[in-house]
């Protein structure tokens, strides 16, 4: 028994490394994108279409890898993922053309989304269900860490030795951090119940869409994840604009956000079980409003001090809804689909990303950040009357 439970732990731990390091590269982009646009004399538009190709590459791999996560070796699949990162980013360090850097940004968007159902489906058979809810949580977290320390650690480097061998370095890790679990998958067992039917792809999916905790989790989720995308994008254009901050102390700020958020994919998840008996929903709506009165705080607010908090205050309940998001996901369906729910759950999440960020965009150049506030508050609104529906639905269920 000893010898399992010190095995299940190695799992864990490497699922959250690996987690931690693809995400480490795949989010370089963001912190980077002046000495990306300056290097390769890039106009914002083609900057913008950068993480518009990262996500696109998740939205193509998260349905079809999300299906065969749950019908093959997880472990295997997760190391050739993680290798189509690393393989992909280290290429696009050394273009020089646009396009060609945009196609294999978007090779590696492939990899970057396909890790979410395969890494969610080895976490399932890992843990029973009544204690998934924080090491969904913390792996969930790894994913902000790493971009926090993204900001921290390699955006000073580039100063030093240029955006090009920050990633390269980046990459170098994880091809490391491939080995080493290579290593370890070969000498631990296999938990995992692959799904022995035949149904295509095509007719899973009308399964998952007659899932009505699936659906009001999804519709979430596309509101939520698109407005934190564009939180993530925009907030050190906007503390330079408009409260006249410098890149590094802005930069710092998204850090501090990631790091409240990484702490709030764990938080949000034990706040549910132990103070609302795992009512996911209700928590959701929490977030949804603090969210809402944090970005607002954040616009009319001209206190140095106040504007940090209102940062942290978005990044912990904005950035970190994942969590919840991806136990409501494995939760409405049977365990053996929870690979593919999950990667279905992120495909319609990425439709968000690709719309909200450039509405929000274009309000921004309409009418000013104000504006394009109201476009935010909309969709906080919707967000909320949707869970409202939900709770009722579910409860009375």
């Amino acid at each position: 028994m000893k010898k399992l439970l010190q095995q299940g732990k190695i799992m864990v731990l490497l699922i959250l490394v690996g987690q931690f390091f693809t995400a480490f590269v795949g989010r370089s982009l963001s912190p980077f994108m002046v000495y990306i646009g300056e290097d390769l004399a890039l106009t914002k538009v083609q900057l913008g279409l950068f993480p518009t190709a990262l996500f696109i590459g998740q939205f193509l791999a998260t349905l079809p890898i999300g299906y065969y996560a749950d019908r093959v070796n997880t472990r295997k699949l997760m190391l050739v993922l993680m290798s189509v990162v690393a393989s992909s980013f280290l290429v696009f360090a050394w273009m020089d053309n646009f396009y060609l850097a945009f196609i294999f940004i978007l090779i590696a968007g492939l990899g970057y989304g396909g890790m979410h159902p395969v890494t969610n489906k080895l976490l399932v058979y890992e843990f029973p269900p009544s204690k998934l809810t924080v090491p969904m949580g913390v792996k969930q977290m790894s994913i902000t860490l790493a971009s926090a320390a993204i900001s921290i650690l390699l955006l000073p480097l580039v100063v030093f030795i240029g955006w090009r061998w920050a990633v390269t370095l980046a990459v170098f890790v994880l091809v490391i951090v491939c080995f080493i679990s290579s290593f370890y998958f070969s000498r631990l067992p296999w938990k995992e119940k692959p799904v022995q039917s035949t149904e295509p792809l095509w007719t899973q999916v009308k399964q998952l869409t007659k899932s009505k905790m699936l659906f009001f989790t999804n519709s979430s989720a596309f509101i939520l994840m698109g407005v934190q995308i564009t939180f993530n994008t925009y907030l050190i254009l906007f503390l330079i604009e408009t409260k006249d901050w410098t890149i590094y102390v802005a930069g710092l700020c998204l850090a501090l956000s990631e790091l409240c958020g990484a702490a709030g994919r764990v938080s949000w998840g034990v706040i549910s079980d132990r103070l609302f008996a795992g009512n996911r929903w209700l928590v959701l709506l929490g977030i949804t409003l603090i969210s809402t009165g944090s970005l607002m705080g954040l616009y009319f607010s001209q206190s140095t001090i106040l504007i940090i908090i209102f940062i942290a205050f978005v990044g912990f309940a904005l950035s970190g809804f994942n969590g919840i998001w991806m136990m409501l996901a494995v939760e409405s369906v049977d365990r053996s689909l929870s690979g593919f729910a999950s990667g279905y759950s992120v495909t319609v999440a990425s439709i968000g990303v690709f719309l909200i960020p450039p509405f929000f965009g274009y309000f921004v150049e309409q009418g000013g950040y104000l504006f394009a506030s109201f476009f935010v508050m909309s969709l906080f609104f919707l967000c909320a009357c949707l869970m409202i529906y939900a709770m009722r639905l579910f409860k009375a269920a």
